[in-house]
């Protein structure tokens, strides 16, 4: 898997050869896993050592703690996320409302599943301070979207018509991280029709 170049940000010492961008690799897939089977509470550093095959204070050289590990996943995970939705972009001038809804619920829903470190993290007791730029970035591919769909959109307009849904997404997973596999499936609908309503009313903008 190839890391974002954002990700050396995060960590206390960067790879420098590619034995070290293996291990490095191989810490962040312990974790990974580790977060989802235990949650962010239930996983220890030494835990994603021993899991990942490595040392302690091999891990301790690149993540000083279990914040700066869990930090580092989280950005991964946004740079992946961005990846997949650029296609968005392409696609959004053919999409209705619901088409569009139904894409992007569907992105979420299947990164979540693919990812179960995902939900994990959302729902730690931590507050990961993200770098405002990475943040941003993921918002500009969804208000890109919108513009692609509605030239009629003003760039400013856009970003905050994306930062709107990205509150709608920040609601439905506090919800998906304290529901049940049953209720999920309940919980993307209801999400899916407000966000339909939502995109019809951006999209016919003049």
């Amino acid at each position: 898997m190839r890391m974002p170049s954002n990700l050396s940000k995060t960590l206390r010492t960067a790879p420098v050869q590619e034995r070290s961008t293996k291990r490095l690799q191989a810490f962040l897939d312990a974790a990974a896993a580790l977060f989802g089977e235990l949650g962010y509470e239930g996983t220890t550093m030494t835990a994603v050592a021993e899991r990942s095959g490595s040392s302690i204070g091999a891990l301790y050289n690149y993540f000083p703690d279990k914040v700066a590990l869990a930090m580092a996943l989280i950005t991964q995970y946004g740079a992946e996320m961005e990846a997949d939705w650029r296609s968005l972009i392409d696609q959004a001038r053919l999409l209705s409302p619901e088409e569009f809804a139904d894409w992007f619920m569907e992105r979420i829903r299947a990164f979540a599943e693919d990812r179960p470190a995902y939900l994990s993290l959302v729902a730690a007791p931590v507050k990961f301070r993200r770098d405002p730029k990475v943040r941003r970035s993921l918002r500009l591919v969804v208000a890109e979207a919108f513009r692609a769909r509605n030239p009629n959109i003003a760039e400013e307009q856009a970003m905050l018509y994306a930062n709107v849904v990205f509150q709608m997404v920040k609601g439905m997973t506090a919800m998906l991280v304290e529901s049940g596999p049953k209720e999920k499936p309940a919980i993307l609908a209801e999400f899916k029709k407000v966000l339909t309503l939502y995109l019809g009313s951006i999209f016919d903008a003049a």
